[in-house]
């Protein structure tokens, strides 16, 4: 099939990725190869060089051999000289290129559902990202092989998405977008069939992630602390990686089971303390 417009868009989230395909005026969203709608924007390597993406490279932060090979939230990184380091793999790459490992998953999952090689797509990016950020997404793109890639603000995407078929001669919205990582809100004027951005403001550093760290960090840590033989214990200490990447996991996993019930339990969530004694982490949050 030739294609003459761009029809695929993809969500590149700091915690979640998403690609959907436009169908006239109707879009549908591409499930991956194990039938979910977003895929984590996680990668890991094992020492094989096996590659993981997705769910299966996110699950692996409760690993103790692995969790701190795993990368996520690269996304926040974007346009910096930040290296991240697959230690079991020896290898570094760049943030654009980590992403770009993403995109390549989810053009995959087009050509196993459509049996299409998918060369050309647009990318959504946060309001606020810079120009070297969009220069960095777009070199992702190109990484993941599109030959052509088009960037669009995410509150142009949600706005436009919204607006499709709605005809009015003007009309001011308000879009707000608070993602996995970042906080985005625009004001956009709808008006004679187009769709303009009037101003826009945001934070690259404020999202559900964010949640998760507060909770692990104002929360989680002090009680463990106070229970248990774990000196240092901190965020950023080389001794705890693999401690504080399983409790990550677990936080975010009872936060989003909180969204259906009043309280949640850290599940799954094991490690030594400083003597070699393992922790069975019992905390519960509502």
């Amino acid at each position: 099939m030739t294609r003459t417009t761009i029809d695929y868009g993809i969500d590149l989230g700091t915690t979640n990725s998403s690609i959907a395909v436009l169908r006239g005026s109707i879009s549908d969203v591409i499930p991956n190869n194990v039938g979910n709608e977003i895929t984590a924007s996680a990668v890991f390597f094992g020492r094989d060089g096996q590659e993981y993406v997705g769910q299966k490279a996110k699950d692996r932060q409760k690993d103790d051999r692995a969790a701190g090979d795993v990368c996520i939230e690269f996304k926040r990184r974007m346009g910096t000289d930040h290296l991240y380091e697959f230690k079991s793999a020896a290898r570094v790459m760049r943030p654009e290129e980590v992403s770009a490992q993403v995109l390549i998953s989810l053009r995959g999952d087009v050509q196993q559902k459509l049996g299409e090689d998918v060369q050309a797509a647009v990318i959504t990016v946060p309001a606020a990202f810079e120009a070297r950020q969009c220069v960095a997404t777009k070199r992702a793109g190109e990484l993941a092989g599109f030959t052509q890639c088009a960037l669009l603000q995410e509150p142009v995407a949600a706005a436009l998405a919204y607006g499709f078929q709605v005809d009015v001669t003007r009309e001011y919205w308000l879009v707000y977008d608070f993602g996995g990582g970042t906080f985005d809100a625009a004001i956009m004027k709808a008006e004679d069939g187009g769709i303009s951005v009037v101003n826009h403001d945001g934070d690259n550093y404020l999202g559900g992630s964010d949640i998760d760290w507060a909770v692990l960090d104002q929360l989680v840590i002090p009680a463990l602390k106070s229970e248990f033989n774990l000196p240092e214990f901190r965020r950023g200490n080389k001794a705890w990686t693999t401690a504080i990447a399983r409790l990550k996991y677990a936080v975010e996993d009872a936060k989003i089971r909180l969204s259906r019930s009043d309280t949640a339990y850290l599940e799954d969530c094991k490690f030594k303390d400083a003597a070699g004694r393992e922790i069975d982490v019992e905390f519960k949050l509502t």
